[in-house]
Parts: C-alpha cells; sequence; structure tokens
C-alpha cells in the first residue's frame, strides 16, 4: 500500500498508541528538533532527535511507526506533513532541524538540505570535523520547498538531514536498527548527536 497523504487520512486507518505514537517536548522553542518519520519508519531517526533535543533543552517532536512491518505506510511527505501538534511546533520555532533517513545500504552519508544556509554550513563542518562524510542533498530530497515541514518556521527556513541506512545501522551495536536494538547506541551515536549540538550551539550564537 502507498503512503499516506496527509494525517487525516492515516488517522482514520491507524490506531495510536499501536500503529504510531507522537511523542512531544514543548522546551526552548527557538530551535525544533523534528523526526517527523521516527519509530519503525526510518529507524534510528527518533533517537537522534531525542537525544539531541535534550541535549540542547530544545523543543522536539517524535512522529514513530510502531508496525512490527509495513511502517512505509505512515510515511507522510515533509511536503504534505500536516499533524497539528508538530505543524505547531514548527511555526512556533524560528529554525528547524529535521532528521530523516534514506535508503542506502553502500555508503556512510549525511545528505544536508533545507533553506537555513548558515545553519547548514555549520552542520556540514561540524559532522566533517567529527570523522562523518556529508554531501549537499540531491534535488529530490534537497528540503528546499516552502511547503516542507523543514522550512515553515517563523524565519520560513530549516535544515533537512538524510541519514543513509549504512549510517543509521552503524551507531547501533551489531549494525542492528531494529526496535529492541536501538536502546543501545554506540559511541559513534554520541559522537553524530554531538556534532549536532555544537554546529546547533554555534548557529544560536551567530544569530
Amino acid at each position: 500500500m502507498k503512503s499516506y497523504t496527509d494525517f487525516a487520512e492515516l488517522q482514520q486507518n491507524e490506531h495510536e498508541y499501536l500503529d504510531y505514537r507522537i511523542i512531544v517536548h514543548h522546551r526552548i522553542p527557538d530551535i525544533a528538533v523534528l523526526a517527523i518519520h521516527g519509530g519503525n519508519i526510518e529507524p534510528g531517526t527518533s533517537e537522534i532527535a531525542a537525544a539531541l533535543g535534550e541535549r540542547l533543552c530544545a523543543s522536539t517532536y517524535l512522529f514513530e511507526g510502531l508496525k512490527p512491518r509495513g511502517n512505509q505506510v505512515l510515511h507522510i511527505t515533509s511536503n504534505l506533513f500536516n499533524e497539528p501538534i508538530g505543524v505547531s511546533m514548527a511555526a512556533n520555532a524560528q529554525t528547524i532541524l529535521s532528521i530523516h533517513g534514506h535508503y542506502d545500504v553502500h555508503n556512510a552519508l549525511v545528505y544536508i538540505g533545507g533553506r537555513n544556509e548558515p545553519y547548514k554550513n555549520l552542520i556540514q563542518h561540524s559532522l566533517n570535523e567529527a570523522g562523518f562524510q556529508t554531501e549537499d542533498a540531491p534535488q529530490h530530497l534537497s528540503g528546499m520547498n516552502g511547503n516542507n515541514i523543514t522550512n515553515t518556521s517563523k524565519t520560513g527556513a530549516g535544515v533537512q538531514l538524510e541519514l543513509s541506512t549504512k549510517l543509521r545501522k552503524s551507531l547501533f551495536k551489531g549494525n542492528d536498527f531494529t526496535s529492541k536494538n536501538r536502546v543501545k547506541p554506540l559511541d559513534l551515536f554520541n559522537r553524530f548527536v554531538r556534532a549536532l549540538e555544537n554546529a546547533t550551539l554555534e548557529y544560536k550564537q551567530v544569530e
């Protein structure tokens, strides 16, 4: 089955707390950290967003797939994502960092997209310094659309990170990012989150 086109359609067909859940932390709203394809939709993304949000004391939003299989149906695209709590958090933020996963089992790579150029540059530099490979996002993952939730902040700009399958697996014990094993992040996970934290703190100083 193809993915739902919006949250209303998803809500009519899926059960909250059985098929999906929403986790929200209302903290300092200047930067919102989002994982709208978290849980078992794009595994590893909500763990990164949650850890980063906690370290930054930043507002954090996770939309998580809980199904044992078939979570792709819950993947509402970033341009159409309209779950009201997430939309509200994004609108109240000065800028947004949205964590996603893309399918690539061969390259441990982060694509960096979105409209917030200064923040993008700081993240790219910080991730490279920490030993992670980054590239500018290709067009279909660029996160440049104004309707993309990444760019619906007060400034109309945010950063969208797309982490490859290989990279996300490498952050957890045994290259295993199944739900039961995602409670066991490695030091590499902490290094990744710390690099994002450092870039964000630097961004907040210059803005």
